[in-house]
């Protein structure tokens, strides 16, 4: 993503979607007089700025309407930490499982839930579910959110068969927006990605919405994927219905 360095404000990031042209205008028209107005003091200094070479205290802003701010995810987990899903299919809305998970023991570089039956990484990737498949190096949550953050993952894992195969998912963030479920109200970030599994061959896509300064694990969760010949195996929504964390 483009990253200008404002003076008087520091370093505001700006989708890749925007050009040159479009964030000198943001930052005059939009940028700016938000600043001037929320934070008199700082423009005031910005008369008196020391001398070149001198040391000056960084400055730092709330979201701009572009980047909607900047999370970095709260990896801190504490053992008893809880959160409880239900399972929603995304054509019928009909709940087909609940479930819950309870961090019993962390590791080095690991989250384990429920006496090792389900474990993550201190961002939320599975390293290995409840049905048994293992992952290595998938970066599907990440460590910081920004409207217009992009990246792309490739990992190893084990499919529903337990046969080995590479998964490989491009992902942008794309809104930062209110989502509501049975857990509550969030404002969180709507994540969107698209990919495929090498050896089968099938097509998914994830989108996911997450607040990281709120809650440690994601708000909810969609996945759609098909089969090589286009048939539906996928049609999941998880939905938090409830959390409880220490700290």
């Amino acid at each position: 993503m483009p990253i200008v360095n404002v003076e008087g404000i520091g370093r505001i990031e700006f989708p890749d979607s925007m050009t040159r042209e479009q964030i000198d205008a943001a930052v005059r028209n939009e940028i700016l007089p938000v600043f001037r107005q929320s934070s008199p003091d700082a423009v005031l200094a910005l008369a008196h700025k020391p001398a070149a070479g001198a040391t000056e205290p960084p400055l730092s802003i709330g979201p701009n309407p572009f980047s909607k701010g900047t999370a970095r995810t709260d990896a801190n987990y504490h053992i008893g930490d809880r959160y409880r899903y239900h399972v929603v299919d995304l054509l019928t809305k009909i709940e087909s499982r609940e479930f819950g998970r309870a961090v019993t023991a962390i590791t080095d570089t690991e989250v384990i839930f429920n006496d090792g039956n389900f474990i993550t990484d201190f961002l939320g990737n599975t390293v290995k579910n409840r049905r048994g498949q293992t992952f290595t190096g998938n970066q599907i949550f990440v460590a910081e959110y920004s409207v217009g953050k992009k990246w792309t993952t490739t990992y190893r894992g084990t499919r529903r068969d337990l046969v080995p195969d590479e998964w490989t998912i491009t992902f942008k963030v794309v809104a930062r927006e209110s989502v509501t479920v049975p857990a509550g109200t969030f404002d969180a970030f709507r994540v969107e990605g698209h990919g495929y599994i090498t050896e089968r061959g099938n097509q998914f896509q994830i989108t996911y919405w997450i607040e990281p300064g709120k809650v440690r694990s994601f708000i909810a969760y969609e996945q759609m994927q098909r089969t090589m010949r286009g048939g539906l195996m996928i049609t999941d929504r998880t939905e938090l219905v409830s959390f409880k964390e220490a700290g």
